[in-house]
């Protein structure tokens, strides 16, 4: 069952590539993906009720990648595939596979197919915007 999770969370990053790919400007709407997966995460601890604690790790996680998104868009676009590449290991290290008790497992092995299909996308994307 995980495998068809992460392969749809892969399948699923492909219609984001695709409409990012259609917009003036890729990167920073890359940068603002990359902050709403961090996001959608403090939405979760908020919903499930999650301790104090777990509220807190999931704003570090949102200020870590926000900042990653920043460079990404400012100094090169190598560091929002690394950003998107690193929210695996976040998915991963805080919400193991099996569910965090507030992200749900099926989501959390969706995400690590869509962050890898997205990183591999912008760090082998044929062009670079911006100086990238």
């Amino acid at each position: 069952m995980s495998a068809i999770q992460l392969l749809l969370g892969a399948v699923l990053a492909v219609p984001f590539v695709l409409y990012v790919r259609s917009r003036r400007g890729e990167d920073p709407i890359y940068a603002q993906g990359l902050v709403v997966a961090a996001l959608i995460y403090v939405g979760f601890a908020v919903a499930a009720g999650a301790g104090a604690g777990a509220l807190v790790t999931e704003i570090i996680g949102v200020l870590l990648f926000g900042a990653v998104a920043w460079l990404g868009v400012r100094r090169a676009a190598l560091w929002l595939a690394a950003g998107w590449a690193a929210h695996v290991g976040w998915d991963l290290l805080l919400h193991p596979l099996a569910g965090s008790g507030y992200a749900p497992a099926w989501y959390v092995r969706a995400c690590v197919g869509f962050d890898l299909a997205v990183a591999a996308w912008i760090a082998l994307r044929p062009e670079r915007e911006g100086g990238s």
